[in-house]
């Protein structure tokens, strides 16, 4: 057998706030899916985030429908997992992947798979808040049960999982049952390693959704993994990384001639127009001048040897995790506590309920 393991295309999703972007997004996810039709794999494991929003554009929509029917109209089977972008915060509110359920079964507990007659056991559920981890880890115990039934398993996650996002995770490495094959979303970053005597595996986005995700594009690339699951033991020889394009992401650090003339050279040789951040000395400012017209996006910020001009700075490269942290630090309060405060607001959970228990345990 073989299977398709994708995730986090966040469709929908407009990076500073442009249509350029919004389309790379979409473009992204449409070569995904011609690069599927032409493999023509048994299944497709879609590991959560399809969308980047609980109500999605309309384009958004349309372009997931017309994927996933051409899918499902070339006997392609799909399965899905709900990511934390698409799973309603409050009961009696519907998932946009409800939209697709002709094409895709969305998965919340277990299936069989069989092709050519082998059996292969898939169990997943949708992406559960860290306030819910008792929930998901007795799902987690029910799931590695049912598994021992078959020679081989495949556990459809979205969450993360220290150490693979270190400062914002539901799940620790420890709580993953056994299984031969972990298809794991959320992390954006590619990830592919043994473990438990099975396979790991975050397949990554399959665009750019934050800067700094840009290195590990140009050194994993994104898009989707190709799994060969048809001998015995899953190795990572049976997996391959099926590549997409993505806009170029440049970073400048403009301070001399040399280094100006290099910064020109890079924006010059990109196929599309970039996205362009870093810092150039004020008295190379004409720089600016210099890549008018020839960059989407110019996040340059221009400094006095090593003092930023505060207004220029991107929001997006600030990490909020450690600005809080380093607030509770100054303040003198737990660091845990802020953290969890702080998820439970923008995920619209019971912050009373969170700080009585704090403080019962507490005192």
């Amino acid at each position: 057998m073989q299977f398709v393991h994708i995730a986090d295309n966040h469709l929908g999703y407009r990076q500073y706030n442009l249509d350029d972007r919004e389309e790379d997004i979409y473009n992204s996810f449409i070569s995904c899916i011609k690069k599927i039709l032409e493999i023509k794999p048994d299944v497709v494991l879609h590991s959560g985030d399809l969308f980047n929003d609980l109500r999605p554009p309309v384009k958004a929509l349309r372009i997931a429908m017309q994927a996933f029917k051409k899918l499902h109209e070339n006997n392609i089977k799909v399965y899905i997992v709900g990511g934390n972008h698409e799973m309603p915060k409050r009961k009696g509110k519907e998932s946009p992947l409800s939209l697709l359920k002709d094409y895709v079964k969305i998965l919340n507990g277990k299936d069989v798979i069989n092709v050519d007659g082998e059996e292969i056991f898939i169990c997943g559920t949708y992406y559960h808040v860290r306030s819910k981890r008792e929930q998901l880890l007795e799902r987690l115990k029910s799931f590695e049960a049912e598994s021992k039934n078959y020679k081989k398993s495949i556990l459809m996650l979205h969450q993360g999982i220290n150490p693979y996002l270190p400062f914002d995770y539901e799940l620790e490495y420890f709580d993953l049952p056994k299984f031969s094959y972990y298809a794991l979303g959320h992390v954006h970053n590619r990830v592919l390693e043994r473990f438990n005597d099975g396979i790991l595996a975050y397949s990554g986005s399959t665009e750019i959704i934050y800067r700094n995700e840009y290195e590990d594009y140009k050194k994993d690339g994104k898009g989707f993994y190709l799994v060969d699951f048809s001998g015995g033991d899953l190795d990572i020889s049976d997996i391959e990384k099926i590549n997409v394009d993505c806009r170029d992401f440049v970073e400048v650090n403009v301070k001399d001639q040399k280094t100006f003339n290099e910064a020109l050279n890079k924006i010059n040789n990109c196929k599309t127009k970039p996205v362009v951040f870093g810092k150039v000395k004020r008295e190379f400012k004409t720089f600016l001048d210099f890549i008018s017209g020839k960059v989407l996006v110019n996040k340059i910020v221009v400094v006095d040897d090593e003092l930023v001009d505060i207004q220029e700075v991107d929001v997006e490269s600030i990490d909020i995790k450690k600005v809080l942290l380093d607030y509770a630090k100054k303040q003198k309060l737990d660091g845990n506590l802020v953290l969890n405060l702080y998820k439970s607001l923008i995920n619209d959970e019971n912050w009373k309920e969170l700080l009585d228990n704090y403080y019962k345990t507490k005192f």
